[in-house]
């Protein structure tokens, strides 16, 4: 039921977010706001009972919509963000010189693939890059969205990093935004239907979510080389517990960073 609107977005009416939902569960929202978008000259009398005949609400209003130039909106949320010492993020219209001598800037907009500095599970991961530089490290970054981190990698001494992904627009926006930093000749991008065969790596990261993190443990364990090094993210933090219990098998040293409720584990390889 569109009544001509040109948008609709559904939201939950109490703010309650569901992040990852428990194994076999799919957890609704139990009230849901719904904006829609129409055309000024829309008849407002037909939306209302239509919405009255078709849906469980009795609460609706109307506003205008100031007209504005929406491709500059985002710009006023988005600026350059520092991570750790010399890791930067910096959109395209701020500039770049007032940043340091030292600073390892990363070409970005805010796009439609996640990861862009602003989450704090990309922002933990950025900080572990900034303290830990790969220098002449092999890398893997799983679940590369915009390829934020294989960048940071990259720009940070890795010789070679591999990004991958199962969502066709994170490995769109991977490849394009590797073009921009001017990485091509270090990341190479895949989606995973790629089926590429990974050689062992010294640094494997992986931000996605817990249960995706807990399945792919023993892959995981396999890719990373002996007393290399793995960073996971996206956790919550009621599933610190599962991803330590899943990792401890495998890696030693398993270290946690904490901010708000998102938690990053980093370990090192057993040495077999």
């Amino acid at each position: 039921m569109g009544l001509d609107s040109v948008s609709i977005t559904f939201l939950d009416t109490h703010n309650d977010p569901i992040y990852e939902p428990p194994v076999g569960e799919m957890p609704l929202w139990q009230h849901v706001t719904i904006n829609a978008l129409f055309d000024i000259g829309s008849d407002q009398s037909h939306i209302s009972k239509t919405l009255l005949e078709l849906c469980d609400t009795k609460v609706w209003s109307f506003g205008v919509l100031e007209n504005r130039v929406w491709e500059d909106e985002c710009k006023k949320d988005f600026h350059a963000m520092q991570f750790g010492k010399r890791l930067w993020i910096c959109p395209s219209w701020e500039a770049q010189t007032e940043l340091g001598d030292d600073a390892v800037v990363i070409d970005m907009d805010p796009g439609l693939a996640f990861g862009t500095g602003t989450h704090q599970t990309t922002n933990l991961c950025l900080q572990y890059l900034d303290t830990n530089p790969p220098v002449n490290l092999k890398v893997i970054d799983y679940g590369s969205g915009t390829g934020v981190l294989a960048i940071a990698a990259a720009k940070l001494g890795a010789t070679m990093v591999v990004a991958i992904d199962n969502d066709s627009q994170a490995v769109l926006a991977t490849k394009d935004n590797v073009v921009r930093n001017k990485c091509e000749s270090i990341i190479t991008t895949h989606h995973i239907d790629d089926k590429i065969a990974l050689e062992k790596c010294d640094l494997l990261i992986a931000n996605i979510l817990a249960n995706p993190l807990v399945e792919l443990a023993p892959t995981f364990a396999k890719l990373v080389k002996s007393n290399g090094s793995i960073v996971l993210s996206g956790i919550l933090d009621d599933q610190l517990e599962a991803i330590l219990d899943a990792y401890n098998p495998y890696f030693n040293q398993l270290v946690v960073k904490q901010q708000d409720e998102w938690c990053r584990v980093s370990g090192t390889r057993d040495i077999k």
